[in-house]
């Protein structure tokens, strides 16, 4: 309708951007520049659930479709466009697929037939694999195509690892390659290795108790347990015991631990290091749940921590009880 607004969102440098136009004559036009072929999505409120996601290379762009049910709009644009639309017929053939494997694994598991329930994952995965090379295919065949990249930066598989990632990243072209949705898939390719076991882990800085800025690559020459946790958290609190008996015993054999603080509040953090005799050093941004470290290694529940060897590599994670003094007698000898 006549003086209706509909939204137009898009990202740069990762930042949510909304612009609006109102209607018209029951039309609205966006009109800028762009740097290269970009996303962009139309939706009738702002931060909408659903929304239509297209491509703009540049030129003109037409969409025709009814404000009540945007995402099914139809689309005229350039060849980008087109490729996103080519990715999605793979990515539903790929979801109809699964879906019907869930429908079998959900029937099989109600009747208690294991040997069924495990032939349907065991599918699932080949399958999932076949569709990692499909896409895999698809980028070698667009090499110049932003899709590409968003295609590695967007997806979530369940079995494929790292180098099916750098197989894809290696079929971009290199003017994707250093555009955004490049970087996009380069920043995601290095957050998965940087977290994963047998890979170096990611360095951060963080200001220690004192406020004196402590990196993670300082550590570089010695065993280093990176441990989150935050005062607040009981099982953290229930866990330090072994923490600290852990480094006790191995403190002098090429050990030592970086406690990083999911708290917002310096006195309780400060308060417990003490009461517990955590007597390592500890930083924190005092961020809560958003700390820089904890997002960059995708710590959702604490205590949680990663054991990294004298190179920084990653060689275990989330040792628990035990099973930390038991890892490091592997490595450092009982």
């Amino acid at each position: 309708k006549d003086d209706a607004y509909l939204y137009m969102l898009y990202k740069v440098n990762d930042v949510l951007i909304t612009d609006s136009a109102k209607a018209k004559g029951e039309k609205v036009s966006f009109k800028g520049k762009l740097k290269e072929p970009n996303m962009y999505w139309f939706a009738a409120r702002k931060n909408p659930a659903t929304a239509l996601i297209f491509f703009v290379d540049g030129g003109k762009v037409e969409i025709e479709g009814h404000i009540d049910s945007i995402p099914v709009a139809r689309v005229k644009s350039g060849a980008t466009h087109e490729d996103y639309k080519a990715f999605l017929e793979i990515q539903n053939k790929f979801n109809t697929r699964r879906a019907a494997l869930i429908q079998r694994h959900n029937a099989y598991s109600m009747a208690g037939n294991m040997d069924g329930t495990k032939n349907i994952i065991d599918s699932a995965q080949t399958d999932e694999r076949s569709y990692v090379k499909d896409l895999t295919n698809f980028i070698k065949q667009h090499p110049n195509s932003n899709v590409g990249g968003y295609i590695i930066y967007s997806m979530q598989f369940d079995w494929p690892q790292i180098p099916e990632y750098d197989a894809m990243y290696s079929a971009l072209g290199d003017k994707v390659k250093k555009g955004k949705f490049g970087k996009l898939a380069t920043d995601k390719i290095n957050t998965m290795k940087g977290t994963t076991i047998g890979y170096p882990a990611i360095d951060f800085t963080q200001p220690d108790t004192n406020g004196k800025n402590i990196s993670l690559s300082s550590y570089k020459g010695k065993y280093v347990l990176v441990d989150f946790w935050a005062s607040w958290c009981g099982p953290c609190r229930r866990e330090n015991p072994s923490v600290v008996a852990a480094y006790e015993k191995y403190k002098d054999k090429g050990f030592d631990i970086l406690g990083v603080s999911m708290d917002e509040n310096k006195d309780k953090w400060l308060a417990a290091i003490e009461k517990d005799k955590l007597t390592w050093k500890h930083v924190s941004d005092l961020k809560g749940w958003q700390n820089a470290a904890g997002k960059i290694y995708g710590v959702q529940s604490i205590p949680f921590n990663l054991l990294l060897d004298k190179e920084g590599k990653i060689v275990a994670k989330a040792l628990r009880g035990a099973d930390l003094e038991a890892k490091l007698a592997e490595l450092l000898g009982p």
